[in-house]
């Protein structure tokens, strides 16, 4: 990587992020922050000095051990990614009733502003709305007569 050009107040940044080690900078930071240390070493004292007695409070902590147990057992319980191989693409439930709505209400308005026709068109034209629906027959029994 090649060095880059960096200000003090991004130096000051990585301070703050990566401690006083200059080795634990990002590697094309790490030779400009060294040379912008050398060339003012009281503008950093104040945060280099912070920033070592938060490392040493870091490195006084121990380090923790998980049983093996406790890991296996964890990345057992863990989540599983959902399988997007195995799955089968489907329509949802409402697309085909939307379009069988759809057409039921295309075909009532298209017999509801028809032209005047023949009692045989109109009969052949029921056969065929009633055959579109899946009814196999059509018959009207209708009383002449009203109620008592």
């Amino acid at each position: 990587m090649s060095a880059r050009n960096i200000t003090a107040e991004r130096l000051l940044a990585l301070i703050e992020t990566y401690g006083a080690d200059v080795d634990a900078y990002p590697e094309d930071e790490r030779e400009s922050a060294r040379v912008l240390l050398k060339a003012d070493p009281q503008a950093f004292a104040a945060a280099l000095e912070e920033a070592r007695s938060l490392d040493m409070l870091l490195q006084a902590v121990p380090p923790v051990d998980t049983p093996a147990e406790l890991r296996a057992r964890l990345i057992d319980n863990a989540p599983k990614p959902a399988r997007a191989a195995g799955r089968r693409w489907r329509l949802p439930v409402w697309i085909p009733a939307g379009a069988i709505a759809s057409l039921s209400v295309g075909l009532f308005a298209g017999m509801s502003v028809a032209q005047t026709s023949t009692p045989a068109q109109e009969d052949q034209a029921q056969e065929l709305v009633y055959a579109a629906l899946g009814f196999d027959t059509y018959s009207m029994d209708l009383e002449d007569e009203a109620p008592q």
